[in-house]
């Protein structure tokens, strides 16, 4: 399947940039990179300064797509398993 702005929350995320744009922690805001791996609760993001594991719940990240789409993804909706994330069906209101 294509990845795209409608399945982005049951897609593969690594590999992709991503920016933070909004966080509990102030540390982790403006924070840019590509994804290099995720966790039930964490994304690891290769960054100019190094590797740096974030906090989905916590965090609110523009992901941008092989195409060049941006998407703005609510942590919240990312948590869980990568593996398990794609059986989920989501209620898609946005």
């Amino acid at each position: 399947m294509k990845i795209a702005p409608q399945n982005i929350v049951t897609h593969e995320l690594v590999g992709l940039s991503t920016h933070i744009v909004d966080s509990k922690d102030p540390n982790h805001v403006c924070m840019k990179g590509t994804i290099l791996g995720e966790s039930k609760e964490m994304i690891q993001i290769d960054t100019e300064k190094g590797t740096v594991a974030v906090t989905k719940k916590i965090c609110v990240f523009d992901i941008t797509l092989p195409d060049g789409t941006v998407v703005r993804v609510d942590g919240g909706l990312l948590r869980g398993r990568p593996e398990d994330r794609m059986k989920k069906r989501l209620n898609r209101s946005w």
